[in-house]
């Protein structure tokens, strides 16, 4: 397996934005500026009349030192930040900025005070092997489909599995992670061997996972 690229990396870390301002010191527009000004980010709030922190804040497209930030939001319910590295490095440039918002903007912040976390890792890579083949009965269906398929449409589509997706009872909670998933990379021919690959986990477990995978399909 040969990793093609590192699509979303986010650490989301669940914590009140109100306990964040215990002080009452943080102003939207100081809290924008100040943003803006130390990350560099090329959008971001301008109109602080329809600020709704339970629909998200967002900057885009900012900077740390040699690390871009794809993204970060606010919600009330926590922050999360998108990196295009893994979520080590999220993680590490979320607690940066917590931090820094101590010091220079006055926030209320220990990292004891965040109790829940979720991470979003999205990679595509390539393997040669056929992950997706979970089943025999799989092929043997994607055969027949086949082949109705081309009695009836006068042409010949080669069906297989596409995608496997590993999952929770969505009823069970309203806040949720996201499912861990397999699939043919969209847009790019079946010949190349490229897949997608989402998990709520850390990047590195996410891989390690993912190498497993394989590694039980060569078998």
């Amino acid at each position: 397996m040969q990793l093609a690229s590192v699509m979303l990396a986010r650490y989301f870390g669940l914590v009140q934005l109100g306990e964040l301002n215990l002080n009452g010191r943080l102003y939207y527009p100081e809290l924008v500026a100040a943003l803006v000004e130390r990350y560099g980010f090329i959008k971001y709030p301008t109109d602080f009349t329809t600020v709704d922190e339970s629909k998200g804040v967002e900057f885009t497209g900012g900077r740390s030192g040699n690390h871009v930030i794809d993204k970060l939001v606010l919600l009330d319910i926590g922050i999360y930040l998108d990196t295009s590295v893994n979520t080590t490095l999220s993680q590490e440039l979320w607690l940066e900025l917590a931090e820094w918002a101590v010091q220079a903007l006055g926030a209320t912040f220990n990292p004891s005070m965040v109790k829940r976390h979720v991470y979003v890792s999205q990679v595509t890579f390539n393997s040669d092997l056929p992950i997706l083949a979970v089943n025999p009965i799989l092929a043997k269906i994607g055969a027949v489909v086949t082949q109705e398929v081309e009695n009836n449409y006068k042409r010949c589509l080669e069906y297989e599995p596409t995608g496997v997706v590993i999952g929770f009872d969505a009823e069970s909670t309203k806040l949720g992670t996201a499912p861990f998933t397999v699939q043919r990379r969209e847009g790019v021919p079946f010949s190349e061997n490229k897949y997608f690959s989402s998990a709520p986990l850390k990047t590195d477990l996410h891989m390690e996972l993912l190498r497993m995978w394989e590694e039980a399909m060569s078998d």
